[in-house]
């Protein structure tokens, strides 16, 4: 996989170890710990990639560095400040349209 390729957002254990930067068996381990929650889908497992961002904060080498929690009223207030108006979304289409052409 390309290093600038962004990682899927379910993950194996081998997949998960690759960007944990750790053995399989680690991983594999913190499963079994309770350490990292993973679904088991019939005899495998898959990890959400949510789920490692929140063990690496989890294990954090600054505990007084928190982790943020949001409302469901901050969210939302993101999510509307985020919306294109018609003008921003007339642009976006251009450039989508422009960028996809020339790859074709």
């Amino acid at each position: 996989m390309d290093t600038l390729e962004r990682s899927p957002d379910i993950l194996t254990p081998e997949q998960a170890a690759g960007y944990l930067q750790v053995d399989r068996r680690t991983v594999y381990r913190y499963i079994r710990e309770g350490r990292l929650i993973a679904s088991r889908l019939g005899r495998v497992y898959r990890i959400p990639r949510h789920n490692l961002d929140l063990l690496l904060w989890s294990s954090r080498t600054r505990p007084d560095i928190s982790l943020r929690d949001y409302t469901e009223a901050e969210v939302a207030e993101f999510l509307r400040l985020d919306h294109l108006d018609d003008t921003a979304k007339l642009v976006a289409d251009r450039f989508t349209t422009a960028t996809t052409s020339k790859a074709t």
